[in-house]
């Protein structure tokens, strides 16, 4: 059965994108994260207000659990708003998929302190914080990949970037592959935890070969150099 102009009945046809709409997104990503990221430090700026005025020395070593969490999930949530940044600075449109996954990044994205927190706190034997940890990195991580996909695959790429040569998907999804050995590893090795995640060293080397033999001449590049993924 079929509606007007030939439209499989049923189907909704996606209305048009426009730069605002476009814009709404990327400040309201923007916006989650930098919420986000300030709530890290809150906790330990509450043990502050409540310390006896004693040595700073003995709240920082009392409190040094607390603030090695704070700056690992500092680093890494600049990191993933880092590669997100990217990808939008190369989008002229979106789309309801891509609106979708990009909430799927930030649901990780504002998960992060707590696995963050209980890794530092957990047991050398705990082997559920280190996996829950990874398992949410791993959230943002696919999902950051699968918008590069949407992003391409329907046509949202502006011009500059459509012009641009792609690095190979397996140097785009290769550190993807290395994060869930990691997290099997995390969850079926005793005593291993968060230390799985050197794994990811690998994708260094790996990312620079794949840059080196991928690397966009200015003339026909995007002004950034960068070969654009995937």
């Amino acid at each position: 059965m079929t509606g007007e102009q030939g439209r499989p009945a049923g189907r909704r046809r996606p209305g048009p994108t426009t730069e605002r709409g476009l814009d709404r997104v990327v400040n309201f990503s923007d916006a989650v994260v930098a919420i986000a990221i300030t709530l890290i430090i809150l906790p330990l700026v509450d043990l502050a207000q409540e310390d006896d005025g004693g040595p700073v020395a003995v709240f920082l070593g009392d409190n040094w659990t607390g603030l090695a969490a704070a700056a690992l999930s500092f680093v890494v949530i600049a990191n993933f708003w880092r590669d997100h940044h990217r990808l939008f600075e190369r989008t002229a449109k979106y789309s309801t998929r891509l609106v979708t996954l990009n909430f799927l990044w930030l649901a990780g994205i504002v998960f992060l302190p707590l696995p963050t927190v209980l890794l530092f706190d957990g047991t050398g034997d705990d082997r559920g914080a280190p996996t829950l940890y990874i398992a949410t990195m791993l959230v943002s991580m696919v999902a950051v990949r699968l918008q590069q996909v949407v992003v391409e695959r329907d046509g949202l790429l502006s011009d500059e970037a459509a012009a641009a040569p792609r690095q190979p998907w397996v140097l785009v999804w290769f550190p993807i592959g290395l994060m869930v050995l990691a997290g099997i590893l995390a969850a079926t090795v005793p005593g291993l935890g968060a230390q799985a995640l050197y794994l990811l060293l690998l994708s260094l080397p790996i990312g620079w070969i794949g840059g080196r033999q991928h690397r966009v001449a200015p003339s026909t590049s995007s002004g950034t150099g960068e070969p654009f993924g995937p």
